[in-house]
């Protein structure tokens, strides 16, 4: 095998052991390598890895195929990271898919994004290198930004510090203020380009059932919820538009204040903090933080 194609197998299974599974048994097929697998809750699958003349891809199947497929990002992708599945979930087209940046960080907004996909936008997207914005750089996030902006078929709601604060105090739970903003994009989608057969949001709560009464989907549209959403082509567009926001707004911040703002909730946030309160005062927090974070007590 080509030493390419080993380094892809060992981060193809490494993904799996990481998520949980185990090797039963390895073996060569061919043109490629496949995997007996077996996790901890009992489920069983095989994962076949193939090299050919346009890259590295996998395939998940067996019983229990979904479930491993799922552990795996539900995406598979050939080298360069062109994607090669682009309906992980089996939805069908068109669909809606949704995501949101900024739950999980101190400074800045939060934001939510819907994106419209229907089949002329998915085969135009399909090689695009678009996928999870967790795996990409900030420049690379705001480079396909700029391709789906044009595209016309994304929303993107966000809701800065000094809008942020008071929405929370008045909804007093995060769940639920999300599921709120994530039905005004879905919402402001099907507005101008009409409902899609199924809407996918990257799930953030166990209990759909707010999330759904937000979106007021008309009678035959699906509303789905599902982890690691973002292996969907759809829900990974909206994860982009929702990064790339995000990371506009605290630029924005940080042109006001004339301080760098960092993201998540680390020791860099503490200090940057800690700057802020010293330079503007601890009642300014209101404009650049989430307030009810617990980083707050650490200023």
């Amino acid at each position: 095998m080509a030493a390419g194609f080993i380094t892809y197998c060992n981060d193809l299974v490494a993904r799996a052991k990481h998520a949980g599974w185990s090797v039963v048994s390895e073996k060569s097929i061919p043109y490629g390598r496949q995997w007996q697998m077996t996790d901890r809750a009992g489920f069983k699958a095989v994962l076949n890895a193939y090299s050919g003349k346009k890259g590295f891809k996998f395939h998940v199947g067996g019983k229990d195929a979904p479930q491993l497929n799922e552990a795996l990002g539900g995406m598979p992708v050939e080298a360069g990271g062109e994607v090669t599945t682009t309906d992980p979930f089996g939805l069908g087209l068109p669909r809606i898919g949704g995501d949101e940046s900024g739950k999980g960080d101190f400074f800045g907004p939060l934001v939510v994004a819907a994106f419209h996909l229907d089949a002329k936008t998915e085969k135009a997207l399909a090689k695009s290198g678009i996928t999870d914005s967790k795996k990409l750089s900030d420049a690379q996030i705001e480079k396909l930004a700029g391709l789906l902006d044009k595209t016309g078929r994304g929303h993107v709601m966000r809701l800065m510090p000094r809008e942020y604060n008071p929405s929370y105090r008045k909804v007093g739970n995060l769940n639920v203020l999300l599921a709120q903003m994530h039905g005004k994009c879905v919402q402001g989608i099907m507005k101008t380009l009409g409902a899609p057969g199924a809407v996918l949001i990257d799930e953030f709560a166990r209990d759909g059932k707010v999330l759904r009464a937000a979106i007021a989907a008309p009678a035959g549209v699906k509303v789905v919820t599902r982890t690691k959403g973002e292996a969907d082509l759809a829900v990974a567009a909206a994860s982009i538009l929702a990064r790339a926001e995000f990371i506009r707004s605290l630029k924005e911040l940080e042109h006001e204040f004339g301080q760098a703002f960092p993201p998540g909730a680390g020791t860099p946030v503490l200090k940057a903090g800690r700057d802020f309160v010293k330079s503007f005062g601890r009642d300014q927090l209101a404009s650049v933080a989430k307030l009810h974070f617990k980083t707050i007590d650490s200023l």
